[in-house]
């Protein structure tokens, strides 16, 4: 029974294959001509290796650990550098490819003058890709060295100009919404600056802090003195009635406690202080630490937003700091293998190969 012609078959009993030698010098001739093209016409690889800055700007990164809770909550607000993600999504966008076609459109290296086409011809020849150790890098074939070259340069140029202008742009929008807030800050400062004067004005104290001091540790001691002999009253009576002499000494000092407590409260113990009444000491002393407080934040803040804005201000004269040019673009030395070519070649071995052991097997077959 006669087989089912294939495909296989009806090429291989073609007159120029059917004999051995024959197929096998076509074969061969086609592998040397595939190997050929492999390498030749030469083609060349240009590169180009950029690290990111990614020291950034933001808030949180100058305040470090001086005011790590306002740099944090602030650092949110103004954000920092991009990771490389980032940058490798900007690099590939379309802005920046179609801004690299257009320079070099401009300069006729591409030979074209559309735009459209331009672009879509850099996508398919530069590749822009993420190596280990977060650098970006460029690189595109081609058989004119140079023009390989000035299309890696061209791109090159073009992400640190796009990155530059990103960069001022943000900064013009930091330096905004601080400018907002350091005036809003600056303005909080002298309120809460005149409101601690008049209260300082109004209680004839130079420096309340110290003032105040003294008057504090004499009440805390009058209070803590009332309370142990409280404590030891009450001991005694357990062992002791009314009638007993410590009793009655230790009733008696109590009330004398007592009393000048209370007259320092009302306004009449001030003189043995050397300094401000006790009288109302309690409101006047909550009242000054709020103000206190008050100011210390409002000074905070305000120097915060001056040193960011001095940040910003470096942002924008080191906006074209953006990228480290690691490798200039530059002509790799190695030989450069087609790929088309290469896999040609591979495909035309496999098929001899296949074409031999047929060819073998329906030998055997027949015989």
């Amino acid at each position: 029974m006669t087989p089912p012609r294939t495909i296989m078959s009806a090429v291989l009993d073609s007159a120029p294959l059917r004999r051995a030698r024959t197929r096998r010098a076509i074969f061969a001739v086609l592998a040397v001509i595939l190997a050929v093209l492999c390498v030749w016409p030469r083609t060349y690889l240009a590169k180009a290796a950029l690290l990111p800055d990614d020291s950034g700007g933001g808030l949180s990164s100058f305040l470090g650990g001086a005011v790590s809770a306002g740099g944090g909550l602030l650092g949110t607000l103004f954000g920092g550098r991009q990771s490389i993600e980032v940058d490798l999504a900007i690099a590939r966008s379309h802005a920046v490819v179609a801004e690299v076609a257009a320079v070099l459109v401009h300069e006729r290296v591409l030979k074209t003058h559309d735009l459209t086409k331009a672009t879509m011809m850099l996508r398919k020849v530069v590749r822009v890709e993420a190596v280990r150790g977060g650098l970006l890098m460029i690189s595109t074939e081609g058989g004119d060295s140079v023009r390989a070259k000035t299309v890696v340069s061209t791109y090159v140029d073009v992400l640190r100009s796009h990155l530059s202008q990103m960069t001022l742009r943000q900064a013009a929008e930091k330096k905004a919404v601080a400018s907002n807030r350091f005036e809003e800050a600056t303005a909080t400062l002298a309120r809460t600056q005149a409101e601690l004067d008049r209260f300082r004005q109004q209680h004839k104290l130079a420096m309340p802090e110290a003032q105040l001091g003294p008057a504090i540790s004499l009440l805390t001691g009058l209070q803590a003195n009332l309370q142990a002999q409280e404590t030891a009253l009450r001991t005694q009576l357990q062992f002791a009635t009314n009638e007993n002499i410590q009793v009655q000494a230790a009733r008696a000092r109590i009330a004398s406690l007592n009393a000048q407590i209370a007259a320092a409260q009302a306004g009449a113990g001030g003189g043995a202080v050397g300094g401000p009444t006790l009288g109302g000491l309690t409101p006047e002393l909550s009242e000054y630490e709020n103000l206190y407080r008050a100011v210390r934040a409002a000074e905070a803040e305000y120097e915060i937003y001056k040193r960011y804005l001095s940040t910003v201000a470096v942002e924008e004269v080191s906006s074209g700091i953006n990228m480290e040019v690691i490798e200039p673009p530059y002509i790799s030395p190695e030989r450069q293998i087609h790929t088309r070519a290469a896999g040609a070649l591979v495909l035309l071995i496999i098929l001899a190969g296949l074409a031999e052991v047929y060819l073998y097997k329906r030998r055997t077959d027949l015989a």
